[in-house]
């Protein structure tokens, strides 16, 4: 039994031993192939690693914490940071501060899903400056794999360029010669000015039109096989032809073309040059050897590829080496780099070479200029780039790399600088101020010292303003003017007024013409300072301005006496006209008498002493002469030699009559001093009237207690008296006859007459008691003197004061029957007011009304059976403001007199019954102090209305 289990565990055993056999197999087969395949990575990855080390372009990996992980050696070779430093700096702290958001807005394309994204910025170098790189990144897993391009160079020619294609499209619209441009139908797609010029056609009448338009029927055939020619390139680049112009004339012309061709080779159309050459042939012997002039370079550039085995020397060549080197396939089979050496310039073989054995020793990119030699012998300036590739054992085996003709760009270059330079001399040397405007943001893009001196700002102020903060407002819509018209396409000029730094002004006259910079529309401006100008035509014209209104004669001569210029009162008084006074020798204005005098005494002392002053005798066209007071000034330049004579004459016929106009403004000063004394001393009486007004303001208050009180025991001296007159009544009807005595001192005192008198007395003392009362009450109510705010009162109560205090003068006089006095006055409410200045207009206004109505009589004499009446009327006007109007039938205003009504010191009454500050003062009241109006509505002989108009509430 015991052996029967060890056989099924012998049996168990078996098995497991042949499963393990499988499962090893089986692991090892997949350890084999895992073998294999890291064999296979491990090589792939030594070739990347090699191109990361080979690579021209700088190659990169990066992690999302914004540091470098690793950076290949052409990398370390553009920036100048070793393998550490890029490790220890944060990317971002390298990139241009102007592209650091840019640069951050790309690496945000990795949270958005974009994996590959590719970008330009400017990385900061070791040693300062700055270079261009072209990014190209992939996000993988957790870090960015990035290869950055040197472009910098391609920057630069770039800026360069396109400054370039400015200054040729301006030439081309400035070069006399003809440039037309067709399309591969031959149809017209460009025509210059100077094509306008030759053929008569305009550019619009030109466009999509065919080229045999300008060729007369007998030359179309010679055209069409000309174009042919082209379309092959079989040539037709140079031509001499007939054209027939607008106008059907016939001219001959010399032809350049060049055929426009893509990158592969397909015919794109013909730009040529063009100029009228039919009067040149007419002397063609002369200028043969000018004919030059026209040849055209037609070959076209491109890069040659060649490939350097560097153990055997031998170099292959493909793209476009035949063209740029000169030498046929066959040729270049058997060049080598003893041919590379041999055809390099002399001056530039050993740093060509030297630079070549550095790049292998080293490691690095091989790149360098030179001069090359090509098969005719001449040399071209060549751009040699390349790497080498080397072995596992750490040698070079082999170099690829490009050779690129840059003559022409060397010689742009060289054209370009001379040209920058010139341009610059002339923009910084320049007096005007120059600058170039981007006319979509209003900001300048260039400006010269010139233009900086002037401001009073620097270079870098002035290009971060606005056009807005050196003009000054009042130019605004000359500047909006200025872009119009340069938008336009055409040339602009002004005068307008600048702002400098320091905030003062200054004329500036300014020339726009457009300007295409960079590609866009610009506007290219002069500007010059005129202030000096404008100030000495501003003063020019003020010295002419107060030589044309004098009413002396002045004049000026040559220094051969004949008359330059006389002024208006000149001509006039002498009698000439302007041509006259410009053209006449100063001789024929002399007087006959003086003549001899004037050529003898009076012109040598002026040119010998400078000036000559005195009384002489002038002479009019009429012969009429007359005496003058004259003064004659010699004007000399530095050598002492006379220039011009100028003289000033006064015409002294009226000094009597101006000595009588002297004694009559004397006795007008004189009449004026005594109304301001007057005037003085009616100002000093209005005071003292006010400080009156205030006294019996006062005294109303003071007199009211004891006037209240002698009212008040009145009717019990009534009542006394009457008592007493009963009881002597009574007593007498008792005893009718009494003692002697006492009948003689009833007769005496006529006690009939006391018994009569009495009551009457004390009647009228009670209305005469009342009437004090409605006085003091009516004096305390006008003057209000205690009220210095707003408060509201009854404007009736005012008015009825007012009138009370004028009753006396309402009454009837002597001279005029009584002044009728009607209210309509209308339910108001309470008025906000300042109540004793409101009372003082209705006196002054109710006075006037009274002194017009006693106008009315004259001698005595009633001019009108009219009644004198005074009509006052309140109303609501409006929403909320109280009219009240005033008006009387007296003699009226004219307008003169009305429209001074309010006027300070302004009175038709005689000195002494008005001061003339009434109506001023009542206006003043009314519209500053109320807030509101006063109106005056007069007509001669028909009355005088004054209307109050004020809110109700202030």
């Amino acid at each position: 039994m015991y052996t029967e289990a060890l056989k099924q565990q012998i049996i168990l055993l078996q098995q497991q031993n042949a499963e393990l056999k499988q499962q090893l197999a089986s692991s090892t087969h997949k350890f084999s192939t895992t073998i294999a395949r890291l064999e296979q990575e491990l090589n792939a990855c030594q070739n990347l690693l090699l191109f990361f080390d080979i690579s021209v372009d700088m190659l990169c990996i990066a992690g999302f914490d914004g540091y470098f992980k690793r950076v290949n050696p052409a990398g370390e070779k553009i920036l100048g940071y070793s393998q550490a430093e890029f490790q220890s700096i944060p990317f971002i702290d390298l990139v241009h501060p102007e592209d650091k958001a840019s640069t951050l807005g790309e690496m945000s394309k990795l949270s958005q899903g974009i994996r590959v994204f590719r970008f330009e910025n400017r990385y900061l170098c070791k040693d300062g400056s700055y270079c261009w790189l072209s990014w190209t990144s992939v996000a993988h897993d957790d870090f960015i794999f990035a290869v950055a391009r040197d472009v910098t160079e391609r920057k630069v020619a770039e800026e360069v360029l396109k400054r370039f294609e400015v200054k040729i499209k301006f030439l081309l619209q400035q070069t006399p010669l003809g440039i037309i441009e067709w399309n591969s139908n031959f149809e017209v797609v460009e025509w210059n000015p100077a094509a306008e010029k030759i053929f008569g056609y305009s550019t619009a009448e030109m466009l999509r039109q065919h080229a045999l338009e300008i060729v007369p029927e007998n030359q179309r055939d010679n055209v069409i096989e000309l174009m042919k020619s082209l379309l092959e390139n079989r040539g037709g680049h140079y031509s001499l032809n007939e054209n027939v112009t607008k106008d059907g004339k016939l001219i001959t012309c010399e032809w350049i073309n060049t055929p426009l061709v893509d990158g592969e080779g397909n015919f794109l159309g013909i730009y040529s040059m063009v100029q009228d050459v039919s009067d040149r042939l007419k002397f063609e012997a002369a200028v043969r050897d000018s004919e030059e002039r026209f040849r055209l370079a037609t070959e076209q550039t491109g890069q040659a590829v060649y490939d350097y085995d560097v153990l055997s020397g031998k170099i292959l060549w493909a793209g476009n080496s035949e063209q740029i080197i000169g030498l046929s396939k066959e040729e270049l089979q058997n060049f080598d780099i003893a041919s590379w050496e041999s055809r390099i310039h002399p001056d530039d073989r050993e740093m060509a070479t030297s630079l070549l054995t550095q790049a292998m020793e080293q490691k690095t990119h091989y790149q360098v200029e030179y001069r090359f030699q090509i098969q005719d012998g001449n040399y071209i300036d060549v751009h040699d780039t390349g790497i080498f590739l080397f072995n596992s054992e750490d040698q070079a085996y082999r170099m690829l790399g490009t050779l690129s003709n840059i003559s022409e760009r060397k010689q742009t270059e060289a054209m370009l600088r001379q040209q920058e330079a010139q341009y610059r001399s002339i923009f910084e040397s320049v007096n005007d101020g120059i600058n170039v405007l981007d006319l979509e943001v209003g900001q300048m893009v260039a400006v010269n010292p010139a233009f900086c001196q002037m401001h009073g700002y620097s270079q870098a102020e002035l290009l971060n303003l606005k056009t807005t903060d050196y003009i000054h407002p009042d130019s605004y819509p000359r500047l909006k003017e200025f872009v119009k018209t340069i938008k336009a396409g055409q040339k602009f000029h002004c005068q307008a007024v600048a702002i400098r730094k320091d905030g003062t002004l200054f004329d500036v006259e300014v020339i726009g013409k457009p300007f295409n910079y960079s590609g866009k529309p610009h506007a290219l401006s002069v500007v010059r300072d005129i202030s000096e100008r404008i100030r000495a035509e501003q003063e020019q014209q003020k010295l002419l301005s107060i030589l044309e209104v004098t009413p002396d004669i002045v004049g000026i001569a040559d220094a051969t006496g004949k008359n330059c210029y006389m002024n208006k009162a000149g001509q006039q008084i002498l009698g000439i006209s302007v041509t006259e006074a410009e053209e006449l020798p100063i001789t024929e204005f002399i007087g006959t008498s003086m003549l001899e005098k004037f050529q003898t005494e009076i012109l040598p002392t002026a040119i010998r002493q400078g000036t000559w002053s005195g009384e002489s005798i002038l002479r009019s066209r009429n012969g009429e002469e007359f005496p003058v007071s004259q003064v004659i000034i010699a004007h000399k330049n530095d050598q002492g030699e006379v220039e011009f004579i100028s003289t000033i004459a006064r015409d002294i016929r009226d000094r009597q009559q101006i000595e009588a106009q002297l004694r009559q403004q004397k006795q007008e000063l004189e009449a004026t001093l005594q109304k301001l004394q007057r005037t003085q001393t009616q100002m000093i009486q209005a005071e003292k009237m006010s400080s009156l007004g205030q006294l019996v303001a006062g005294v109303a208050h003071e007199i009211n207690n004891p006037v209240n009180f002698i009212h008040g025991n009145l009717n019990y001296l009534e009542e006394h008296s009457q008592d007493l007159l009963r009881i002597i009544k009574v007593y007498l009807q008792k005893i009718p006859n009494y003692d002697p005595e006492l009948q003689a001192l009833h007769e005496e005192i006529d006690l009939e007459y006391i018994q009569q008198d009495l009551p009457k007395i004390l009647n009228s003392m009670k209305v005469g008691t009342q009437r004090i009362r409605q006085i003091v009450l009516s004096l305390r109510t006008f003057s209000r003197m205690d009220e210095a705010e707003f408060k509201a009162v009854n404007i009736h109560t005012g008015i009825d004061s007012t009138l009370m205090i004028l009753q006396h003068r309402l009454k009837e006089q002597p001279q005029r029957p009584a002044i009728q006095v009607i209210k309509d006055y209308s339910e108001l409410p309470l008025v906000e007011c300042y109540a004793g200045q409101l009372n003082q207009v209705f006196m002054n206004i109710l006075a006037n009304a009274i002194d017009a109505l006693e106008e009315l009589r004259i001698n005595g004499q009633q001019l009108t059976t009219v009644t004198p009446t005074i009509r006052i009327a309140t109303s609501m006007s409006r929403s909320n403001w109280l009219r009240i109007a005033i008006a009387d039938n007296g003699i009226g205003m004219p307008e003169k007199v009305q429209q001074q009504v309010f006027n300070p010191f302004f009175t038709t009454k005689p000195v002494g019954k008005g001061t003339g500050m009434g109506m001023s003062i009542s206006y003043q009241v009314i519209t500053e102090k109320h807030n509101g109006k006063l109106e005056c509505y007069s007509k001669p002989g028909q009355g005088t209305e004054f209307i109050i108009e004020i809110p109700i509430q202030q």
